[in-house]
This record gives structure tokens, C-alpha cells and sequence, in this order.
């Protein structure tokens, strides 16, 4: 092939490339869009289909919080167990009954009695509740069942008084309240531990 011919190819080929620029260009200020191909697309990909176009979808999952406006206790009988059997009343201040909202003690105590009992040892204390129920985030208020009507609190170890000493007793009342709010479990079942302190 001649030099000429040579030249002749190449300005062809240079005036072809031109005109394909030239017309991208066209289309693109047009407003023409060209389809975006998703290197999933294509046979074997999510889709199956080439050339079409892709988003991306997220799917969450969350769990919305179970809570209580409210947990009311109303305690009419405090009582203690001596290590010999025998059951001692506990004086209420105010001359009882007691209420309380006991989801408005987080971080806090409610002083229930202060009462002098026989110095020994003693390895219970029973609360007798009268009343209890539930207030749900949407304004219903459930009655709630406490087995026995009592809620039990063992001393480990036992709560040995002295004669003329003073003991403090915090008790702490853990409901299940998610079993309560979520599944309309209405058993009030607490964990319940003591927390003793000699001194007052």
C-alpha cells in the first residue's frame, strides 16, 4: 500500500473518530441519557437482565422498647421472722397502707417502717401486698397478680440485732417489667434481695 493511500486511511479514521465525539457531545447536551450498566446485571447477577438500572434497597428490623408508666404497690403488713419461728409486725409510718409507685424508686429508697424489735436473729422479712397493677404507655391500667399476696425477702446472712443497736434494710424490688409491658404478663414476680446495714 502507497504512502498516499496510507494518509488517506488515517485521515479517514481521524475524521471518524471527530464525528462520533461530535455527536456524544450532541447527545449529551440534548439531555439523552445512556443506560448505566451495573456490573451485576448481567448474566449470573441479581437481576439476570443487562443493562437495566440498579438501586439499592436496605431493609431494617428493630425492636420497639416494651416499658411501664407506672408499677403501683400498696402495702398494708410488714412482718419479720425470728430464728426461733416467730413472726413480728413492723409498724408502717402513717399507720399504713402504704403506696408507691415503685418505677419512681430507680436510684432512690421510701422509708416504709421504723419500728424496735427484740434484739436477735431474724431471717425474713414478709411484705403483704393489697393492691397492685400496671399503667401501659397507652394509658391502660392492668391489676397485677402477687402469688400469696406476699413478697418474701430472706436475709443472707441472717440480720442479727443488738441490744440498743440499728440496723438499716434496703429492699430491692426488680420486676420483670418487659414481661409485663411486651407479653401481658400480669404475675408480678420481682428479684428481690436486701441489702442489710448495721449503724442506722
Amino acid at each position: 500500500m502507497g504512502i498516499g493511500n496510507k494518509i488517506k486511511i488515517g485521515a479517514y479514521a481521524t475524521a471518524g473518530v471527530l464525528i462520533a465525539v461530535i455527536i456524544i457531545a450532541s447527545l449529551s447536551f440534548s439531555g439523552v441519557k445512556f443506560p448505566v450498566i451495573n456490573p451485576l446485571s448481567g448474566p449470573g447477577g441479581p437481576s439476570g437482565t443487562p443493562g437495566r438500572e440498579f438501586g439499592t434497597l436496605i431493609i431494617l428490623v428493630t425492636d420497639a422498647p416494651a416499658d411501664l408508666r407506672n408499677l403501683n404497690l400498696t402495702i398494708d403488713k410488714l412482718s419479720i421472722h425470728g430464728s426461733g419461728g416467730k413472726w413480728t409486725d413492723l409498724e408502717l409510718l402513717g399507720g399504713g397502707p402504704i403506696y408507691f409507685d415503685l418505677l419512681a424508686l430507680q436510684n432512690i429508697s421510701m422509708c416504709l417502717s421504723v419500728t424496735e424489735v427484740p434484739a436477735g436473729n431474724y431471717t425474713m422479712l414478709r411484705m403483704h401486698v393489697l393492691k397492685a397493677n400496671a399503667t401501659f404507655v397507652n394509658g391502660e391500667v392492668a391489676d397485677l397478680r402477687v402469688p400469696s399476696e406476699e413478697i418474701k425477702v430472706l436475709f443472707k446472712p441472717h440480720l442479727k440485732m443488738e441490744t440498743g443497736g440499728a440496723i438499716t434494710v434496703t429492699i430491692d424490688l426488680e420486676p420483670d417489667t418487659v414481661n409485663i409491658a411486651r407479653n401481658r404478663n400480669l404475675n408480678l414476680k420481682p428479684v428481690v434481695k436486701a441489702v442489710v446495714k448495721a449503724g442506722g
